[in-house]
């Protein structure tokens, strides 16, 4: 049975997997040994089992390994790609979901919770395919459709709200404790930031060495905190003789760390989905290893989507938005020799980088007949929630389906969202009143 136990305080438990301490609020790390021991012959995250919390289940769909890429023409042959959309899912969250999946069934769990607003979502849910364990998952209203369809081909019960996504991680946590069931929430289960450790493992593995920078996007900061807790054991037992420099980049539409540091206020644009959070749990350990030991650079969605497209047309490597936003920050700072870029999901999960959008919005005004009625649905009834809309639209589609036009019809610029009061409500934008006619 995996026991944790607080960095500060030194609070131990074996029946809570909670990353922060309920005792002085410092995180909690499972205990257990480390041992520099490959054991090649063995899949998935499990080849690195003497670096791992011990679980008696080994829960694997061939996660991790996934391949270093030498950047031939976008930064320079000695600047590297770890592209983590090769994992089954297609996202670097199939190494936690692994781990924490595997941990449900030592504790023989009857059914995983979380909140996630799609990759974590996805993973989970496969491996509790995989374990048999029933998964709820709660998803905020703007979570891309494609990664809500892969929850639901895995057969979890998705249960979509008109929440932030930080809301929904307390929602998720309370309903846990109230009905003693297990939490598997990225940033709320302490054994996310083992698994996703082994990416500082394999970066090590391939390179030989630490690299002088690694670039990643930060959203929460959890990977960051987890690649830096793989460099600190690493640097522990010998294996490595230094913590490579840690760039988190975000957008300026979330500039949730650089706000904290005085480098960047918000811009007018939407967060990116995947990468919106307002104060995670892990928010000022996060912060200090920025401080120490990193830095933050701040980008926009246009530089975002142009660094998805080029690294689809120079490299071949296809990845989502939320993805491309280390790129975008390479791109914006330059790279050093032997620095790592980590490409967190496939472009499949979030393809809106690559359709075209219209140039002129007034040449088809409705390019659907659903978008239409919920146009006039809203030109009769402003302040709808997502909810509302599919309510009284009545028609035999699925909510997220609903929640999807909404999107698209926010970023074509037809409507905006008021998000006063924690609800979000849709309103017609008013140049887009002006052209079709007030009533």
């Amino acid at each position: 049975m995996i026991r944790l136990k607080c960095s500060r305080c030194g609070y131990e438990t074996s029946t809570s997997r909670d990353l922060v301490c309920p005792v002085c609020g410092s995180l909690m790390h499972p205990i257990h040994g480390f041992e520099w021991r490959i054991i090649r012959e063995y899949r998935g995250i499990w080849r690195y089992k003497y670096m791992l919390p011990k679980t008696r289940s080994h829960l694997t769909l061939g996660e991790a390994s996934t391949p270093l890429i030498s950047s031939e023409k976008i930064m320079h042959e000695t600047v590297f790609f770890k592209d983590e959309g090769r994992n089954p899912t297609g996202s670097f969250r199939d190494r936690a979901a692994a781990l924490i999946v595997s941990d449900a069934l030592d504790m023989k769990a009857k059914r995983i919770v979380l909140a996630s607003d799609g990759n974590m979502g996805a993973s989970v849910a496969a491996y509790s395919a995989r374990a048999g364990i029933p998964v709820t998952i709660y998803v905020p209203s703007w979570t891309d459709s494609e990664k809500i369809m892969l929850m639901k081909a895995f057969g979890a019960n998705v249960l979509i709200r008109d929440k932030s996504l930080d809301e929904l991680l307390r929602d998720a946590e309370k309903r846990a404790r109230k009905e003693k069931i297990y939490n598997a929430s990225s940033t709320y289960n302490a054994l996310s930031i083992e698994g996703l450790k082994t990416i500082a493992i394999e970066i090590v593995l391939d390179l030989g060495r630490s690299p002088s920078e690694i670039i990643l996007p930060l959203g929460s900061g959890l990977t960051l905190l987890s690649i830096y807790h793989g460099f600190t054991e690493m640097l522990k037992y010998g294996v490595t003789t230094r913590i490579p420099k840690l760039i988190g980049v975000e957008t300026c539409g979330n500039p949730l760390y650089s706000s904290k540091l005085g480098i960047a206020s918000k811009c007018g644009e939407e967060p990116l989905p995947g990468l919106s959070y307002h104060k995670p749990v892990i928010c000022d350990e996060v912060l200090d290893i920025i401080q120490r030991h990193g830095e933050v650079v701040v980008v926009s969605k246009r530089e975002v989507l142009e660094a998805a497209r080029k690294l689809a047309r120079e490299e071949g490597l296809f990845v989502e938005p939320s993805s491309a936003v280390a790129l975008a920050g390479a791109l914006k700072i330059g790279l050093n020799d032997y620095s790592v870029i980590i490409l967190t999901g496939h472009g499949l999960k979030g393809p809106s980088a690559y359709s075209e959008k219209t140039r002129e919005r007034s040449t088809i005004l409705f390019p659907g007949s659903t978008k239409h009625m919920i146009i006039e649905l809203l030109r009769e009834n402003p302040g709808l929630t997502g909810y509302s809309v599919w309510k009284k639209l009545g028609l035999k589609i699925t909510p997220q389906a609903v929640y999807q036009h909404l999107h698209e019809l926010v970023e074509k610029g037809y409507l905006r969202i008021d998000s006063r009061g924690g609800v979000k409500k849709y309103y017609l934008n008013e140049e887009f009143l002006s052209k079709i006619g007030r009533k």
